[in-house]
Parts: C-alpha cells; structure tokens; sequence
C-alpha cells in the first residue's frame, strides 16, 4: 500500500498519485493507476477545483476511461499519456515562474492503464514507478529508459527513482512468473471443470481491478469467458483488450470472478450449483511470505476445495534488486514503507547498491539514520468502486 505522499521534490510544481493536503498547490496531476491507495483526494470536488483552476491531470488513455466512469468533469481536466511518447509541458508556479518538463509514461505491467513516469528537467531525470512488476528480460525492451548509442541501448542513470517497496523483503525472494502462476491456475481449473459438468470455479481476487492478465489468459486457455460483476463488465466493454475475455452473463460460464472480497461463502450468482461443485481458487502473493516459491500452487490446509497460488503483480525482492542494479539511481526513495518495514528496506537498498553480488541478509544490530519521512499506517481514501493495492495482495 502506498504511503508516498505526493511531491516530486527534484521538480517542483508537480504531484502524483496524491491530490489532497499540500499537493493541491500543484500546478499539474499525474496519476499511475487506478487502486485507491493511489488516489487519495480525488473527487467530484477535485475535479471542480482543478477545472476551475485551469489545472489539469495526466493519466493513460485506459485509467482515463476508469476515472470517467467513476467522477464527473470536463474532458479537458484529464489529459491522456500515451506509452513511450514525450509530452513537453510547459505550466506556472507560484511567483509566475515558468516550468518546461518532459514526461514520458513507461508500461508498468501491474494492472489496465498502469504506468510509470519519467520526468526530465534540464539534467534532472526522475522516474516514479508506481506499482509495477516487468519481468528481468524485458528491461532491455524499455526503451524510454534508455539511451541510443549507435545500435546498442545504453540503460540510462536517473537522479531519483521513487520505488515501488511492497516486497522489498528478505520474505518475498522469488515469485514464479505470472504466466507459471496463470499455468498452474489452468490445470487446476480444467482438471475440475471436466470432472462433473456441473462444477465451477469461483477466482477470489480481492481486487476490484488487477486481475485482468490473469482473466484474459485463462479465458484463452480454457475457451470460456469470466464472470465478472456488472459495474466492472461496463468498465471492460470500454477496453478493447478485455472485452471479448469476459462476461456478465452467470450461466454462459463456469468461471467465476464476481464475488467481492467480503462475502458470504457460494456462489451468489448461481443459485443451481451446490457448494460441493465449487471451486476456489485464490491468486496472492502474502499467502507466500517465507513460503518456498517454487511450489507456485497447494491446497489450503484449512479450507475445503480451495487451491492457493502464489501470483504477484509487484515485483519480487529478486526482480527488484535487478531492477536497481540495472536501472542505476543516485537517489531511490521507496513509496511503499510501513513503520515497522522502515529500517529493512534502507539497509536493502543500501545493501544492493554497494553490496550488488553478496547474498542479502538483515543484521538486526545494524544501525542507520534514516532521512526524514512521513509513514503512513493506514490509507484514509476508501472506495467501493477501487480496491487500494494492498487488498490485490
């Protein structure tokens, strides 16, 4: 969950991911993705001030598409990034001082529409992640984060980069793929579904968006399309890469991912199956702290006909630690960073970036001043229409 709040300090005038408190002296807004935990202060009312402030927000055409469903305002209040494709923005602070920066968002594979932002300003390049996860071997397919030299791609040196932390953690070391995950989940599913034809499979994904690449390959897989709740079906018809995958039809599908994260046991939308022909299956990460990994999938010890799999959309301590070692900082600010996570996650950045090739390890003794920070425990935005990422864990 996130806990940044806001200003990007290297270049002032700006705020993303947080539209309350200070950050409405911004001048421009961006937002990474739609999970609430990111979208603190944004409202009808918001927009209203933005709008009547000639102020504007910048997101990606599909977290556009969310916003639009969710809030009321003029078309011109949100403006549309688009992946791998320079903006220059020219807007005003305060004294009337002039400000021209360049902002580029970067795929950050975490859920529909999310992304990261490179900012540049004269020799100041600051990339803020978001919540992303990018698989190690695609780093070099990132090339907005990198530098051209002749025909080899020279991964670029940023000022800052304000991190995604959410397993920067000696307990989350390894996550399978997504696509190992997704396989796991499409064996367990066939497997049950073509044993009675009168069986279906509930996915209990806590998350009211984040799932997505998860429906639409077991879609492919299994050949049938996934129940999901009318409110979410609308927002999915608007995207053109989900709307063939799934449904709001409850009987044309064994698949099922309509329930919310709290509610009664069975299956709701379906009132001919019985709960011995039910299914569940539950993609986390958590459920995998100081777990072994390389399981991907077991059977709940405690619930009956329920299959657990370990399935991140944030990157592993592994993927991170590749990440900043490939991607060098001068400066890495971690966004995700509860009070008690404080003094580990410094002394694994500081770790990977001076100890790169040693086995990282917490030594409880080790002290270090850490920098001056606000930590927030809990996230006051609450919304029934977007689950914070900590529910998506």
């Amino acid at each position: 969950m996130s806990t940044f709040l806001g200003l990007i300090k290297e270049i002032p005038g700006i705020s993303v991911d947080r539209f309350d408190g200070e950050n409405l002296t911004s001048s421009i807004f961006f937002l990474s993705h739609c999970h609430s935990d990111h979208m603190h202060g944004l409202s009808d009312t918001f927009f209203e001030y933005v709008d009547e402030n000639k102020k504007c927000l910048y997101c990606s055409p599909i977290s556009k598409i969310l916003l639009e469903s969710r809030f009321k305002f003029k078309s011109s209040c949100v403006k549309e990034i688009h992946i791998d494709t320079p903006n220059v923005i020219e807007y005003t602070i305060e004294n009337e001082v002039k400000i021209l920066i360049s902002v580029t968002s970067v795929s950050a594979g975490h859920c529909p529409g999310s992304v990261m932002f490179l900012f540049e300003r004269n020799n100041i390049s600051v990339l803020y992640t978001g919540d992303f996860r990018i698989n190690p071997t695609d780093f070099p397919k990132l090339k907005t984060l990198h530098y051209c030299n002749g025909s080899k791609l020279i991964p670029k040196i940023f000022t800052k980069i304000y991190l995604d932390t959410t397993f920067l953690s000696t307990d989350f070391p390894v996550f399978p793929t997504r696509q190992e995950s997704i396989f796991k989940m499409y064996e367990v599913i066939r497997d049950w579904i073509t044993k009675d034809p009168r069986n279906v499979v509930i996915l209990e994904c806590s998350a009211t968006y984040g799932s997505e690449f998860l429906f639409v390959e077991l879609s492919k897989m299994l050949n049938v399309k996934i129940h999901v709740r009318n409110d979410v079906f609308e927002d999915y018809c608007c995207i053109a890469q989900l709307s063939c995958y799934v449904t709001n039809d409850p009987n044309s599908t064994p698949i099922h991912a309509c329930k919310r994260k709290i509610s009664l046991s069975g299956l709701h939308c379906r009132s001919d199956v019985s709960n011995i022909n039910i299914l569940t299956v539950i993609p986390s990460a958590m459920k995998w702290r100081k777990k072994d990994t390389s399981i991907i999938g077991e059977w709940d010890k405690d619930k009956e006909k329920t299959f657990n799999v370990c399935y991140s959309t944030h990157s592993s301590l592994d993927e991170l630690k590749t990440f900043i070692q490939y991607f060098e900082a001068l400066e890495i600010y971690p966004c995700v960073m509860k009070a008690e996570q404080e003094k580990e996650i410094y002394f694994l950045l500081n770790t990977i970036k001076n100890k790169p090739n040693k086995q990282l390890t917490i030594n409880q003794e080790y002290k270090l001043e850490l920098p001056r920070c606000e930590v927030l425990n809990k996230v006051k935005f609450k919304s029934e229409y977007f689950s914070s990422d900590d529910d998506s864990l």
